[in-house]
């Protein structure tokens, strides 16, 4: 293939299932994708920028074209025609140009992708894997799930079963047409195009593997690997090795364990989540923003107003053909007041001049005291200390660990964080954070009272364990996966209290959510709806937005918001039509003819809004991109945000 690139995206398409799925549409990632496979030449997004216009920045940054298509009505997608003729125009009259790339779900780019590939373009398609339409997907000469190229990265456990045995099958049968034409071994790349051409959704990353030959080593009952002339080549288990070839690694020795394939997530992954959620603004804008905060400030204390300021800050960067937007600059204040940076003469607010604190000595102090916030975020977080992982993320150069020392000595000594051995934690805060928070008492007792078989094993091994066991059926029988879950908990639990090197609090926290999820189904399967409520409202508290067990548990919050609110109907018998969007069913709620049932409703959302206000946020924001031609919609979406503004 040529290693230039056309990409075309159906936005409106993708960016709706994004706001259903919780997701963030980082066009970054998707864009660093495309890159490692060539040259992205041609970018065009096709959508209603007026109603998308928070990704309008993310799009410009990439340099992807905006195409405006005005909308008939919410919901209606009418990209379709506009970005068919520009792709199938420039697959003919830009012949460099070998690779397509459409980025949708919607089936009637399928006749697209058929059309560009009987003209010889190599045509890739990304999209949701829950809405992408098998005949866009068997129209493709490769399909990679959107999912994947934005970086979810599923637990071993969550991958089904039938689909691991799909891939060795297919595996096998690609091994199969090359034996039948006896071009054993086979160069392991070729391989891997023999079956895309099979399936054009074979994606090892769907699997949880960073490279082909992971997952090769992972089926080793399947294959055997050579190496020649460094290159790696394939063939079925039982071939013989043939001269001039070398085993790419010993096998197992008889009754030797096959090595665990590596970890999904890494510590750089939660912290890269953190940061997202707190800082998300790049190195160089951050540090030029906070240079020119500081020396504002520190030149003209209590004459400018973070209003005022950010404002002549942006028409400063503007002139300078530097723009900046408004929200990042925003990000950048919000760094050094959440550390008490500044000082506010009056109330706190846009409109009151304000001042550097009284212990800011220097831009080194300054800029130190805002990026703590960063540090501090991994802390409350509960996530591990590594310094040169944090560093990583935070300046891109792990080198850097002396700096963040410096950040942990600043917080420690203003007294926001205490030192706990070579780790760090929030001052009050227990051993085993759970304990802290009033959502999750219903867990942490059901946690702290379970009876442990006695030859069930102690440790973490034990817990990964039983917790695979859990989610194998969870599907299917709620109490036995509740079980699971809760054993898995407090063998999890008592590992991190001894505080075994390999025991982490975020697993525990998995582990916590996942049974608070199962047994909410559980209490609500046996109709005990008031039992369950306590066990959604756990979940929530412990399913925050921007942490690492959003990305982790993101595929439950839809049912699981959906049943906490079809609950309310059930109480009062009352069995409301199903939908899978949450957002959907607070509409459906909301324009029920018995009066009570909105009243209760909205009790429920009030309730959740003081455990989990961001997934609210999002489902209001969904109420309005897919049914703001609906008036009672708009009503409904209204009163979430009045929930989270009282």
């Amino acid at each position: 293939m040529n290693d230039q690139l056309a990409l075309f995206i159906d936005f409106e398409n993708v960016a709706i299932w994004a706001e259903q799925a919780f997701f963030d549409l980082k066009l970054t990632s998707l864009m660093e994708y495309l890159q490692g496979r060539g040259s992205v030449v041609v970018k065009r997004a096709y959508g209603d920028w007026a109603r998308f216009s928070r990704y309008r920045d993310d799009m410009l940054d990439n340099s992807i074209d905006l195409i405006q298509m005005y909308s008939v009505r919410a919901g209606k997608n009418r990209a379709d025609i506009r970005l068919a003729l520009d792709a199938f125009e420039t697959a003919v009259n830009r012949p460099q140009i070998e690779t397509i790339v459409i980025v949708s779900g919607d089936s009637d780019f399928g006749a697209l992708a058929s059309k560009l590939r009987e003209y010889g373009r190599y045509v890739l398609g990304i999209g949701p894997r829950d809405i992408t339409h098998a005949l866009l997907v068997k129209s493709c000469d490769e399909f990679v799930y959107l999912e994947t190229v934005l970086g979810e990265k599923p637990e071993p456990t969550e991958t089904p079963t039938s689909a691991r045995e799909d891939t060795r099958q297919l595996l096998q049968a690609a091994l199969s047409a090359h034996g039948k034409r006896g071009e054993l071994p086979i160069l392991a790349a070729r391989l891997k195009q023999t079956m895309l051409s099979m399936d054009s959704t074979f994606n090892e990353a769907n699997l949880g593997y960073g490279q082909f030959r992971a997952w090769l080593e992972d089926n080793e009952d399947v294959v055997r690997l050579f190496f020649k002339d460094l290159q790696l080549y394939v063939a079925p288990a039982d071939f013989a090795m043939p001269e001039d070839f070398a085993l790419a690694r010993k096998p197992p020795a008889a009754g030797e364990e096959k090595p665990a394939p590596p970890p999904r997530t890494n510590l750089a992954d939660s912290y890269r989540s953190v940061f997202d959620k707190v800082i998300a603004v790049d190195l160089e804008t951050r540090r030029d923003v906070l240079r020119d905060i500081y020396r504002e400030l520190s030149q003209r204390p209590g004459e400018w107003t973070p209003g005022s300021l950010l404002t002549e800050l942006q028409s400063r960067y503007e002139s300078k053909d530097r723009p900046r937007d408004r929200k990042v600059l925003l990000k950048v204040w919000q760094m050094g007041f959440h550390q008490r940076a500044y000082e506010y003469l009056g109330s706190t607010s846009f409109s009151t001049p304000v001042r550097l604190a009284d212990d800011i000595d220097g831009q080194t102090t300054f800029i130190r005291r805002a990026e703590s916030k960063f540090v501090y975020a991994v802390i409350k977080a509960d996530l591990e200390i590594d310094p040169s992982e944090l560093a990583a993320v935070l300046l891109n150069d792990r080198t850097q660990v002396d700096y963040v020392q410096a950040l942990l000595d600043d917080l420690e000594r203003r007294d926001l964080i205490v030192r706990d051995g070579d780790q760090y934690r929030l001052p009050g805060r227990s051993e085993i954070p759970l304990l802290d928070d009033p959502n999750l008492e219903v867990v942490t007792h059901d946690i702290q009272t379970v009876q442990l078989p006695g030859d069930l094993g102690r440790d973490v091994e034990a817990a990964k364990r039983l917790a695979k066991s859990a989610m194998a059926k969870r599907s299917h029988d709620f109490a036995a996966s509740a079980r699971d879950f809760l054993m898995a908990c407090r063998v999890q639990w008592d590992a991190v209290e001894r505080r075994e090197a390999d025991a982490s609090l975020e697993d525990l926290r998995w582990y916590a959510a996942s049974y608070a999820s199962v047994r909410a189904g559980e209490l609500s399967q046996n109709q005990d709806y008031a039992a369950a409520q306590p066990y959604y409202l756990a979940f929530f508290s412990l399913v925050q937005e921007g942490t690492p067990l959003w990305d982790r548990t993101r595929k439950l919050i839809n049912p699981l918001l959906h049943y906490y609110w079809r609950n309310v109907a059930r109480e009062m018998d009352i069995e409301l039509a199903y939908t899978k969007s949450p957002a959907e069913l607070a509409v459906q709620v909301a324009a029920h003819p018995d009066p009570t049932l909105p009243q209760k409703w909205q009790e429920a959302t009030q309730r959740l809004a003081q455990v989990n206000p961001d997934v609210l946020r999002r489902v209001a924001n969904q109420i309005r991109l897919t049914q703001a031609d609906a008036p009672q919609a708009t009503q409904v979406a209204g009163q979430i945000e009045s929930m989270l503004e009282d």
